[in-house]
Protein backbone atom coordinates (compact mmCIF):
# COMPACT_ATOMS: atom_id res chain seq x y z
CA UNK A 1 0.00 0.00 0.00
CA UNK A 2 2.75 2.46 0.92
CA UNK A 3 4.65 1.61 -2.26
CA UNK A 4 1.60 2.62 -4.27
CA UNK A 5 1.37 5.94 -2.40
CA UNK A 6 5.08 6.60 -3.01
CA UNK A 7 4.70 5.84 -6.72
CA UNK A 8 1.73 8.19 -6.98
CA UNK A 9 3.60 11.00 -5.21
CA UNK A 10 6.68 10.48 -7.39
CA UNK A 11 4.52 10.76 -10.50
CA UNK A 12 3.14 14.06 -9.18
CA UNK A 13 6.36 15.69 -7.98
CA UNK A 14 9.10 13.69 -9.67
CA UNK A 15 11.45 11.07 -8.32
CA UNK A 16 13.84 12.63 -5.78
CA UNK A 17 16.31 9.77 -6.34
CA UNK A 18 16.48 10.41 -10.06
CA UNK A 19 19.89 11.33 -11.47
CA UNK A 20 18.20 13.43 -14.12
CA UNK A 21 18.33 16.94 -12.76
CA UNK A 22 17.05 19.94 -14.66
CA UNK A 23 18.81 23.26 -14.27
CA UNK A 24 18.77 26.64 -15.96
CA UNK A 25 21.15 29.55 -15.58
CA UNK A 26 20.34 32.72 -13.67
CA UNK A 27 20.35 34.60 -16.99
CA UNK A 28 17.79 32.18 -18.46
CA UNK A 29 15.60 32.64 -15.40
CA UNK A 30 15.88 36.42 -15.63
CA UNK A 31 14.82 36.25 -19.29
CA UNK A 32 11.94 33.97 -18.37
CA UNK A 33 10.77 36.44 -15.70
CA UNK A 34 10.93 39.33 -18.16
CA UNK A 35 8.85 37.35 -20.65
CA UNK A 36 6.39 36.34 -17.95
CA UNK A 37 5.83 39.91 -16.77
CA UNK A 38 3.15 40.57 -19.40
CA UNK A 39 1.29 37.36 -18.48
CA UNK A 40 1.53 38.31 -14.82
CA UNK A 41 0.00 41.72 -15.51
CA UNK A 42 -2.84 40.08 -17.46
CA UNK A 43 -3.36 37.62 -14.59
CA UNK A 44 -3.33 34.58 -16.87
CA UNK A 45 -0.89 32.25 -15.13
CA UNK A 46 1.09 31.89 -11.98
CA UNK A 47 4.85 31.92 -12.52
CA UNK A 48 5.28 28.37 -11.21
CA UNK A 49 2.70 27.04 -13.64
CA UNK A 50 4.25 28.96 -16.55
CA UNK A 51 7.74 27.72 -15.60
CA UNK A 52 6.61 24.09 -15.51
CA UNK A 53 4.86 24.45 -18.88
CA UNK A 54 7.80 26.19 -20.57
CA UNK A 55 10.46 23.80 -19.32
CA UNK A 56 8.40 20.60 -19.27
CA UNK A 57 8.71 20.08 -15.53
CA UNK A 58 6.29 17.97 -13.55
CA UNK A 59 6.20 19.63 -10.15
CA UNK A 60 2.74 19.78 -8.60
CA UNK A 61 3.70 22.10 -5.74
CA UNK A 62 5.44 24.59 -8.02
CA UNK A 63 2.75 24.58 -10.68
CA UNK A 64 -0.32 24.65 -8.44
CA UNK A 65 0.31 25.60 -4.83
CA UNK A 66 2.99 28.27 -4.47
CA UNK A 67 2.41 32.00 -4.82
CA UNK A 68 4.51 33.88 -7.37
CA UNK A 69 6.97 35.06 -4.72
CA UNK A 70 7.35 31.58 -3.21
CA UNK A 71 7.60 30.01 -6.66
CA UNK A 72 10.46 32.35 -7.62
CA UNK A 73 12.29 31.39 -4.42
CA UNK A 74 11.65 27.69 -5.11
CA UNK A 75 12.93 27.96 -8.67
CA UNK A 76 16.02 29.84 -7.50
CA UNK A 77 16.78 27.20 -4.91
CA UNK A 78 16.11 24.04 -6.92
CA UNK A 79 16.40 24.86 -10.64
CA UNK A 80 19.14 27.47 -11.03
CA UNK A 81 22.73 26.40 -11.25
Amino acid sequence: MFDRIVQELESLIGDPKSDKKFYITQEEFNDFCKGFLFEEIKGNDEIGEAFCKKYGQSNYVLSSVLSNKSAKEHISKFYIK
